[in-house]
């Protein structure tokens, strides 16, 4: 062959060999600094069945039950949503520093807070882990963090962040039942009853009255589908929470002869979320709190809920008589439609 043509091969083969060499040393570069983090926490997260953190005006601590499910030590019955634990206590175990303080750099830092951010604990078993953090260093952006031993650490501010739950933050939303619409026979809400047959609705002293569907069917729904915001699971009495007087009481009663009630209650005011209580029969020891929103599908009347498109064989003008308001008083009563 040609040396003239060999010699662009040869050319690019090495600058193939050089790009790859490159690359190489690249790899090993990020390498290395991915390698310069320190871990904080000898510990595996799946060995873990403590996780305990106090600071941002909150107090948790979280242990691991022999069924390996996490329950809040205060609270063992509030239910909390298993992923999100898990990924919080991965979140402790994986925490990281940038770097250890030492010499002059140690000599220079502030005097220890007597109010630290956080203290965190980590336990499995006998072993456990224990981190302070202390004050914020806004210019570079690193809390410096202290172990039990007293050695100090800067972390990154972002990776503490998200590290503070609250239970709520960790709660896990409740539904009333796992029943569906087809398995509803009838329903009440306060002085209006209500019969499903086939999918359809009618008044139950009044099967010839038009009734528009979806109005109805959305009663139903929000009362099977709904999800629960948060369980008080000491609750106070009744009138606390304005379930003594009720706003709405519903019932539905299903094919199978089993029933479910609810009652909803005043707006929260522990809350800046808009929320209201609820009560259920099928948990009567536990007062939720769900979206307020909920209860506006059942600020209807009799009139209101007339299918004025019906023809005159499904409804009889005469059948529209005095309206039957269902809610309560105050805010829920003035949005009944007039």
């Amino acid at each position: 062959m040609n040396k003239k043509k060999l010699l662009p091969l040869a050319v690019l083969a090495c600058i193939v060999a050089l790009l790859g060499v490159l690359l190489a040393v690249l790899n090993r570069t990020d390498s290395a600094q991915t390698d310069t983090t320190i871990p904080l926490c000898s510990l595996a997260a799946d060995d873990l069945d403590t996780l305990a953190y106090a600071g941002n005006n909150m107090e948790v601590t979280l242990l691991k039950g022999s069924d390996g499910t996490w329950r809040l030590d205060s609270d063992p019955t509030l239910p909390l949503d298993q992923t999100k634990v898990q990924s919080l206590v991965e979140g402790y175990t994986g925490l990281t520093a940038l770097r250890k303080l030492e010499g002059d750099d140690l000599a220079a830092l502030p005097e220890k807070s007597h109010t630290p951010q956080i203290t965190i604990m980590l336990g499995a078993g006998e072993q456990s882990v224990n981190l302070t953090v202390d004050q914020l260093n806004s210019v570079a952006d690193v809390y410096y963090v202290y172990d039990e031993s007293g050695a100090a650490y800067t972390v990154q501010r972002s990776d503490l962040a998200t590290l503070s739950k609250s239970p709520r933050d960790l709660y896990k939303a409740q539904t009333l039942t796992d029943k569906t619409i087809d398995d509803v026979a009838a329903m009440q809400v306060n002085e209006l009853a209500f019969t499903q047959t086939d999918g359809n609705w009618t008044l139950t002293d009044e099967p010839g009255y038009a009734l528009t569907q979806s109005s109805v069917k959305k009663m139903a729904s929000t009362i099977l589908e709904m999800q629960t915001a948060w369980s008080i699971t000491a609750p106070e009495a009744d009138s606390t929470y304005g379930l003594d007087e009720p706003d709405v009481t519903a019932t539905l009663t299903f094919t199978d002869g089993t029933s479910l009630t609810v009652r909803f209650g005043n707006a929260c005011t522990d809350t800046e979320d808009s929320l209201c209580y609820l009560a259920s029969d099928a948990a009567p020891t536990v007062v939720y709190e769900v979206n307020a929103d909920y209860k506006t599908a059942y600020a209807v009347t009799k009139e209101s809920l007339h299918d004025e498109n019906a023809t005159a064989e499904t409804a009889d003008p005469a059948d529209v008589v005095a309206q039957y308001p269902v809610g309560g008083e105050n805010d829920f009563a003035d949005s009944l439609p007039e």
